[in-house]
C-alpha cells in the first residue's frame, strides 16, 4: 500500500527555535521521535533532508515546514553558503556548519549531501540552488 507518493512531511521546529526565517533549502535533522525538526548544526552530521515552505519569513520565525527527505527523487533548492566556490552542472555539494552547502573540494571527510544541476554563473552566495539530494550522504575519503 501506498501511503504517500513523495518523501516529503511536514515537520515543526522543536519549542523555542529561533532564526528560522532564512531556512528555505537548509540542510536539517529530524528529532528521533520524528515530531520535529532542527537545522544541522555540524558539516560532520548527516541530515535527514531539506527544508521546504518554511512558514516564517523575511524576519519572522514560524513553527516549522516541510522535510524533504534526501531520497527524494526529484530536483530540490538547497541554500549556498555565503562562499559557494565554483558550482557547475554536475558539481558534488557538501554540508557546511551553517546548514548550507557549498563546492566539494576534494578534501578528506566532506559530507558530500547534493549534486547541481545548474551552474553558479553568478558566483552568489547565500541563494538558493537548484540540486538532486544524494540518498545516503556519506564522508569522502
Amino acid at each position: 500500500m501506498i501511503i504517500k507518493q513523495t518523501p516529503v512531511v511536514r515537520r515543526d521546529w522543536p519549542a523555542g527555535t529561533t532564526g528560522t526565517d532564512k531556512s528555505e533549502g537548509k540542510l536539517v535533522k529530524a528529532s528521533a521521535d520524528g515530531n520535529t525538526m532542527s537545522l544541522l548544526a555540524s558539516a560532520s552530521d548527516i541530515p535527514d533532508g531539506v527544508v521546504s515552505n518554511p512558514d516564517g519569513r523575511d524576519g519572522i520565525d514560524g513553527n516549522g515546514g516541510d522535510l524533504v527527505r534526501m531520497n527524494h527523487p526529484g530536483i530540490v533548492q538547497v541554500r549556498l553558503n555565503d562562499t559557494p566556490g565554483t558550482i557547475e552542472d554536475g558539481t558534488d555539494l557538501v554540508a557546511c556548519d551553517d546548514a548550507t552547502v557549498k563546492a566539494a573540494t576534494g578534501t578528506a571527510g566532506e559530507l558530500i549531501v547534493a549534486q547541481s544541476m545548474a551552474p553558479n554563473t553568478s558566483g552568489q552566495g547565500s541563494c538558493l540552488h537548484e540540486a538532486l539530494l544524494v540518498a545516503w550522504a556519506t564522508p569522502t575519503a
